[in-house]
């Protein structure tokens, strides 16, 4: 008797929860198919009446119940629950006005996977084989570089991509192919070295690419292509753990697929970019014990820009402190140190110096870097205090920040056994939280490409001391979040600039001709979305910044007339322009443009 009872329990509080879950699970689907609204509108729902929800749940159990009777060698229950709740969240991936959202599904998944890794429940039973993991990792890194690639590349068409911060590359990058120098005129709106503002002489990677392909459309999409290629560091280092081929090729996909490089992208190139292969490349040399590759992309990475440095000795405070590598450590430390030094007396002596400002939390007036690192020694409960007050002084930006970087990677990188690693946290800590510059802690922006990988490494390394049980838990959830932020990121984007030109073609089509009209060897100002595609000449300045009296006048001005623009037609009216040709389409002024 004891024994039916304990059969009856099982039965009860396991398959039958679990297909009354999967029922509810299709009754959400199913309402909100049938809804006219959308998740983050309940106004749609009116019409669903408690009766229909109900009435489906009961029915969709009773076809459950069924199916479990008829296919008894199959795991109706425990299939069909994952199955429709992945439905609905992919739902809600889509319609979802708010990360937070998302976070809560997660932290549900997170709780079902552990019950399943509890009950031993495993779909994917042996490992997959080498063929597999390169079709699904190359699968993911083609959905990356297809979304995230288009995005980007539509952004530049529909002429969205402003002077601050692509004009000025697409201008330097012009520069750099006619006179191999990186000098732009529309950064400082004098003729200036990009250099004297940050050192990144990386970007000649990217000339002969550049000299093939001469648009702002192919630097929009070198920089995905960069950022994607980091996944192959990062499957070798999973490897190099004895991960398997499936858990090497999901953190893979966990990397390519990850919302904050997809969200990074989102407002144009930027040398960060270089950081997240660099760095991955550098960790997988060391791991390996090949210390010259190590240093070459060491040193490449230093390259990257003059705040790099950071990255690399806090790389060899690890080195150090945690592998016990004192003396490649102390050579990568003190190599990092000697060329931030020299880079910050560069950009002092010959530039604007250290951008010293964004950390103005820590440094009193007319203070520098020094007093800035001497007050967070001096006072760390200041630092700690800093930490999550965002500049309006709240705590909800950085908060979600944090959440941001580490719930897509099922917090993987607080589950570290050594104290030791958490080094690899710094990044996240000086980079990103300990400033108030808003940029710095908001993923949608270049700043945490550096952090990230950082985490990602220190995931694979806490994911490797796991159990296999706790492993598949993790990661399954870490997916099932990875793909919902991904989605949220990525889709509406890759919607609004893809649908933007296909619905305006004509405009852009007429845009782009207008600006391919002015001859290169004139020199131009205009508005600040038109700079892009007009940056291939020597001399060009954006109207919002330019001072035509101080730097001189130009042959040509170009008014964006899509925004309000008419007190620039004004301004160059009073120094003796004239408007010579206006485009119009279909009744709509586009560009206004002025010469003497």
């Amino acid at each position: 008797m004891k024994e039916k009872i304990k059969e009856l329990y099982a039965l009860v509080s396991g398959t039958l929860i679990i297909r009354l879950l999967a029922s509810w699970c299709f009754s959400a689907v199913f309402v909100s198919v049938y809804a006219d609204g959308t998740f983050a509108d309940l106004d749609g729902y009116k019409k669903v009446g408690l009766g229909l929800v109900v009435g489906v749940i009961f029915i969709s159990f009773a076809v459950f119940t069924a199916l479990s009777f008829i296919f008894k060698k199959i795991p109706t229950d425990r299939v069909l629950l994952p199955v429709f709740f992945g439905i609905y969240t992919f739902f809600i991936a889509l319609s979802a006005d708010s990360w937070y959202t998302l976070f809560g599904l997660g932290a549900a998944w997170a709780l079902l996977w552990f019950y399943y890794g509890q009950k031993g429940w495993v779909f994917i039973k042996k490992d997959i084989g080498k063929n597999t993991a390169l079709f699904v990792t190359v699968l993911s890194v083609t959905l990356f570089v297809i979304l995230v690639g288009a995005a980007s590349f539509f952004r530049y068409l529909t002429f969205s991509c402003p002077n601050y911060d692509f004009g000025i590359f697409c201008n330097m990058f012009y520069n750099m192919k006619t006179h191999f120098t990186p000098y732009t005129t529309c950064e400082r709106d004098v003729y200036l070295s990009h250099f004297a503002v940050h050192i990144s002489p990386i970007y000649y990677v990217l000339l002969p690419v550049f000299c093939v392909f001469s648009s702002g459309g192919t630097l929009q999409l070198s920089q995905i292509v960069l950022l994607a290629s980091g996944v192959i560091p990062v499957y070798f280092i999973a490897k190099k753990y004895s991960l398997s081929n499936l858990r090497a090729t999901l953190i893979a996909c966990l990397y390519v697929l990850s919302p904050v490089l997809a969200s990074g992208t989102n407002y144009d190139l930027h040398e960060n970019c270089f950081l997240a292969p660099l760095l991955l490349w550098m960790f997988y040399f060391f791991e390996k014990e090949k210390y010259i590759p190590f240093g070459i992309f060491a040193g490449l990475t230093l390259l990257v820009k003059e705040d790099a440095a950071v990255y690399v000795a806090i790389f060899a405070l690890y080195m150090i402190f945690d592998r016990k590598k004192v003396l490649p450590g102390v050579i990568t430390g003190g190599g990092a140190l000697v060329y931030f030094v020299i880079a910050l007396a560069l950009l002092s002596h010959y530039g604007s110096g250290a951008m010293t400002g964004r950390y103005s939390n820590f440094i009193a007036e007319n203070g520098g870097l020094a007093e800035m690192v001497k007050n967070a020694v001096a006072d760390p409960a200041y630092v700690f205090s800093q930490l999550f007050v965002s500049k309006d002084g709240s705590v909800s930006d950085k908060l979600l920040f944090i959440l941001q970087m580490t719930l897509p990677l099922a917090f993987l990188p607080f589950t570290s056994k050594k104290p030791s690693r958490l080094l690899l946290l710094l990044p996240m800590v000086l980079v990103n939280l300990m400033t108030l510059y808003v940029y710095q802690y908001r993923i949608g922006y270049q700043y945490a490409f550096g952090s990230f990988v950082f985490l990602f490494y220190l995931s694979i390394l806490n994911l490797s001391d796991m159990q296999p049980v706790t492993s598949r838990a993790v990661l399954n959830t870490a997916s099932v979040i990875t793909a919902m932020c991904f989605l949220f990121a990525v889709l509406p984007r890759f919607s609004h600039y893809v649908t933007l030109y296909v619905a305006d073609y004509e405009n852009y089509a007429a845009m782009t001709e207008l600006c391919e009209s002015i001859p290169e060897d004139k020199s131009v100002v205009c508005s600040t979305f038109l700079l892009p595609h007009l940056a291939n000449r020597d001399d060009v300045y954006e109207i919002e910044y330019h001072d035509p009296v101080k730097r001189g006048e130009a042959d040509f001005v170009l008014i964006d007339m899509r925004y309000k623009n008419k007190t620039f037609i004004e301004k160059y009216e009073e120094l003796g322009y004239e408007i010579s040709d206006t485009l119009e389409v279909n009744g709509k002024k586009l560009i206004t443009v002025m010469t003497k």
